[in-house]
């Protein structure tokens, strides 16, 4: 079901690029639904939704930057008060449309952009959507915009660099609060998940790198060199040929962060932490329920740490820790104000369980 699509606004005459006839499907779909189909599009400015325009997208619908900007598309529905408890009509009668969303799609910086921003909504849903390759976020969520949202729900949304020359984005940033992430992935953002606000509920979200190579080789070399060193260790010879694992480091992986948890009161609920140098950084008040963290001596990180501990009080319930190098370091922190349950370790001497 939808109001608007896309097929009806070709592009004009003299428009060598997708932004111009996108923006006019958008702008006529208030608080509509727009279909945009397969294929793919040429973004060569900015894409903005100020009128509560919810995209419904095909999978393989792929909105592509070919020039610098800030987002390829900002969600921004500026024109109500969403910091009010209530909307109104300027008839006085209450507005609460409730239902809005962006539904699939691919979203590619292409180095050349951060994928998808989002503020002032009440209840928005985005699922079973792609962010590839941002500049320096996949997902920003309020940001330096300003604005406000509560109850953003993230479904199925997959972050992931597959270029070189990113080092230092963010898969997933937001600042808001009351927001569900549930079954995402982030892969090789150098930081997965950056979450500055409070009463978040992360759940079943796994970050990991190593893909995008180390620099002085290519994806091809590295991804054929990668399954080489995966046949040698199911032969049992890992440790004959350890050193060559640990020569370069991927990309992505150099100053890595799987979870940076500044905000507080913030609920990680089976999520794992897959190869960083470091998978949880805890900056505030955090539990953290059924978690994992693994590092993947495949991809050559000679050290690597579970859990850093800053401030605020911490809860570390039924969770399990695997180092496989033997360098990695279980925790590391002042070890007050943490509550540490039923938890397993293994690996290293680093990995030994601190809390006994």
């Amino acid at each position: 079901m939808y109001d608007t699509h896309l097929s009806s606004f070709p592009r004009l005459h003299c428009e060598n690029d997708d932004a111009p006839r996108i923006q006019r499907a958008i702008d006529a779909t208030e608080n509509g639904i727009l279909c945009i189909p397969k294929g793919d599009y040429k973004i060569a400015a900015p894409l903005f939704i100020k009128n509560r325009c919810s995209l419904d997208m095909h999978p393989a619908a792929r909105l592509i930057a070919v020039k610098e900007m800030d987002f390829v598309i900002e969600y921004n529905s500026e024109g109500k008060n969403y910091h009010a408890l209530t909307l109104f009509e300027n008839d006085g009668s209450i507005y609460d449309n409730l239902g809005l969303f962006i539904r699939g799609g691919d979203f590619d910086g292409n180095g050349l952009a951060s994928c998808l921003a989002i503020t002032n909504a009440h209840h928005f849903t985005l699922t079973n959507t792609a962010l590839h390759n941002g500049k320096s976020y996949g997902l920003c969520v309020g940001g330096d915009r300003g604005g406000h949202i509560y109850e953003l729900v993230c479904n199925n949304v997959y972050c992931k660099c597959t270029m070189k020359g990113l080092s230092g984005n963010v898969g997933i940033f937001s600042n808001r609060c009351d927001a569900h992430f549930n079954d995402c992935f982030v892969i090789d953002y150098t930081v997965g998940m950056r979450i500055l606000g409070y009463c978040n509920r992360i759940t079943r979200c796994h970050l990991w790198g190593g893909t995008v190579p180390p620099k002085s080789i290519s994806v091809k070399e590295w991804s054929d060199i990668y399954a080489d060193r995966k046949v040698k260790l199911a032969s049992g010879v890992y440790e004959e040929i350890k050193e060559e694992y640990q020569n370069e480091v991927p990309e992505m992986l150099i100053g890595s962060i799987a979870f940076d948890m500044q905000g507080g009161y913030n609920v990680l609920d089976g999520c794992y932490a897959d190869t960083a140098e470091t998978g949880y950084l805890i900056e505030n008040h955090t539990r953290m329920i059924n978690c994992d963290f693994f590092n993947n001596k495949l991809m050559g990180l000679k050290k690597s740490t579970a859990i850093k501990h800053t401030k605020g009080d911490l809860s570390v319930i039924s969770c399990s820790f695997r180092g496989t190098v033997g360098t990695e370091i279980l925790y590391e922190g002042n070890k007050e104000n943490v509550e540490w349950i039923s938890n397993s370790s293994r690996g290293g001497d680093g990995m030994k369980d601190c809390f006994i």
